[in-house]
């Protein structure tokens, strides 16, 4: 008996002794496997949906069920070349277990493996967003002053669209205009990934000041109805009313005007005296050209002398042409709705031209008018059920008051 208890005694005492040298002995740390990993693949040209999920390794049978579950919240067929598809995979079962789309800037669509089937969701980009505000004063041109300060050309190209309708950013621009701009940046996973949304901007052109404020828009509802839209989301002056007109004020980036509205003008192709009833911008082989605003395509192709033309109908009065394209925009026909700010084509030299560029009109009441000389309509201002709240951001967004961030150097 004393045997058992000197043994267990001893076993007891090696057990604790054990412990304690394990307890001070340093192992080196292992690195914990994680359960999944992410393959990401960039869209190619010409590929489907099958075709990137087959080149990420996933068999036909389970893409085409990733591809039919997506389609009641995204149609995949419908993925744009140059974005990414990333695909999660078990790492111990090689299966995979979902994956990511990004549809545009600001959503994103989530395919998750559930027990028995697959569940697709939309869900907004969870950027962190940082405000900064920039000012500066322009010796040459937009581009070169925001180039100069470092900042994201996607930037300047809002800046620009934000005063698309006051000012023509190819012709108006003037040595010593100025800008301010209180802006988002986005951030995913602590890295910059692109600018968000201007919240509000001032641009002094040739002595005139445009101030621009963003605002969110907002709807009413009633039991049964459909929601009615009282202030459209977009920017408005200090005053509430609308910076976007129903047309733009030019249909490209040009280089200059080769040729004015003129009721006599030497053709520079038959040598004749003639009218000429429309703008011709000089540009660039390929340049995009957009409608100036909403409407519907009634001629797209060939027009004799007009080469690749494009005519858009915008409402009862008004409907604009394009002409001398090099080729017709993806999915521009007869009957397309347009946006505006759509490209319609793209500038080239067909027809009767001498060189690259667009040839512009406006009709109105099917007469041709000096685009020049017409007098655009403005959108619709903030609702009075608005005013309130909008005059609430134009106080916080004033560039006197501003306690934003210092502007960037």
């Amino acid at each position: 008996m004393k045997r058992q208890v000197v043994f267990w005694a001893f076993g007891a005492a090696a057990v604790l002794v054990a412990i304690f040298v394990i307890a001070k002995t340093k192992l080196p740390w292992i690195e914990p496997i994680s359960p999944t990993a992410v393959l990401r693949k960039i869209i190619q040209p010409g590929v489907t949906f099958v075709d990137v999920a087959r080149e990420a390794g996933i068999a036909t049978g389970t893409a085409n069920q990733l591809l039919k579950s997506a389609k009641v919240k995204y149609d995949l067929a419908r993925i744009v070349s140059g974005r990414e598809l990333a695909f999660v995979f078990d790492n111990l079962t090689g299966e995979v277990q979902g994956m990511v789309y990004n549809i545009d800037s600001d959503n994103r669509l989530m395919v998750n493996k559930t027990e028995t089937d697959w569940d697709a969701e939309l869900e907004k980009i969870p950027y962190e967003i940082k405000e900064k505000e920039v000012s500066g004063t322009i010796e040459t041109s937009l581009f070169a002053a925001m180039n100069s300060r470092g900042l994201d050309d996607r930037l300047t190209l809002a800046l620009a669209e934000t005063f698309a309708w006051q000012i023509d950013f190819a012709a108006d621009i003037r040595e010593g205009d100025s800008f301010k701009v209180i802006y988002e940046d986005r951030y995913l996973d602590g890295k910059y990934v692109m600018p968000g949304k201007i919240l509000a901007a001032e641009f002094v052109n040739d002595g005139a000041a445009f101030r621009g404020f963003y605002f969110g828009g907002t709807a009413a509802t009633k039991a049964g109805l459909p929601a009615v839209v009282l202030t459209k989301a977009g920017y408005y002056d200090e005053s509430g009313n609308s910076l976007q007109k129903i047309f733009l004020k030019s249909p490209l980036q040009y280089k200059y005007i080769s040729s004015g509205f003129s009721y006599g003008r030497l053709n520079p192709i038959t040598k004749k005296i003639a009218p000429h009833r429309g703008i011709d911008y000089a540009a660039n082989y390929g340049t995009p050209a957009v409608s100036i605003g909403d409407g519907t395509v009634v001629q797209a192709g060939w027009n004799g002398p007009y080469g690749i033309s494009v005519l858009v109908r915008h409402n009862e009065t008004y409907g604009s042409r394009y002409g001398h394209f090099q080729s017709l925009a993806r999915g521009i026909r007869v009957g397309a709705k347009v946006k505006q700010g759509q490209v319609v084509g793209y500038v080239g030299a067909t027809g009767e031209a001498t060189g690259p560029h667009l040839h512009f009109e406006i009709h109105k009441f099917g007469a041709l008018v000096d685009p020049f000389k017409v007098a655009v309509p403005p959108g619709e201002p903030v609702a009075d059920a608005d005013r309130a709240e909008f005059e609430k951001i134009v106080k916080l967004f004033s560039f006197a008051e501003y306690p934003g961030h210092k502007p960037v150097e």
